[in-house]
């Protein structure tokens, strides 16, 4: 075995192609209390950082539509830009019922289109092989974490899951890397880190962890290569040229 045998792996947008289920179930939540869908790529934009903040920057988004309805109607009709005014400030009130609405529906929406990335199982079952231990680490909702993981790679595949039990702070914190590697019997010198957006970057770089930024994820090049990734994949089948190009520096 080489320098490295552990493996953290984000959840939505590394592993798993969660978009179609975080949008189609947001969307449903918004709806159910009276505000907008949000769209593939607002989705993108909003995920990363828990279940809360996703409802927070969805509801924000209805919100900031009405603020901007109101000031194009504060010269011709001042009322109406008021009443606009007041939709988008009762918008933001709404944020406990969103959430409810969210995470009653993420029960059994997160599955929904949740498959692999191509490519991404067959690079960690050769790296399970050579005695890896492989790991997911999400801010997404234990429980919902699991059904996906389980949904897409088969009961057990992860020799450990670390996702929000509400017990601890989420990444970018690297309480969570402390966590895992407790677990699993690791150290930080022995991990390789791999994610797809800004946060996942900064809990890399924060742990001392050498990290694989995921082009192909919900960001970019630019978000992943500023926030400090080591090296960035194109697809998940690139992940193991990734490992041998980390593992010769």
């Amino acid at each position: 075995m080489g320098k490295y045998s552990a493996m953290l792996l984000d959840l939505d947008g590394t592993l798993v192609n969660t978009l179609y289920s975080l949008q189609h179930t947001m969307s449903q939540a918004m709806e159910e209390v009276g505000c907008d869908p949000i769209s593939m790529e607002q989705t993108k934009k909003y995920v990363g950082n828990g279940g809360h903040k996703f409802v927070e920057r969805s509801l924000q988004a209805t919100a900031d539509r009405l603020y901007a309805e109101a000031e194009k109607w504060e010269d011709k009709d001042p009322d109406k830009a008021f009443d606009l005014d007041q939709e988008a400030d009762e918008v933001l009130e709404k944020y406990d019922d969103a959430c409810n609405a969210y995470f009653r529906l993420f029960k059994e929406g997160c599955i929904y289109k949740a498959d692999p990335y191509p490519g991404m199982k067959e690079c960690l079952d050769e790296l399970k092989t050579k005695g890896w231990k492989i790991v997911c680490i999400t801010n997404k909702s234990l429980p919902e974490a699991i059904k996906v993981l389980d949904h897409a790679f088969g009961e057990n595949y992860f020799d450990y899951i670390s996702g929000d039990d509400g017990t601890h702070p989420l990444k970018p914190d690297t309480g969570v890397i402390h966590d895992a590697l407790s677990h699993i019997g690791k150290d930080a010198s022995e991990c390789l880190y791999v994610g797809d957006t800004n946060t996942d970057m900064q809990t890399a770089q924060r742990a001392g962890i050498p990290s694989i930024g995921c082009i192909y994820g919900f960001r970019g090049q630019k978000e992943l290569e500023e926030n400090g990734a080591t090296v960035c994949i194109e697809t998940a089948a690139d992940l193991l040229k990734a490992v041998t190009y980390l593992e010769e520096l």
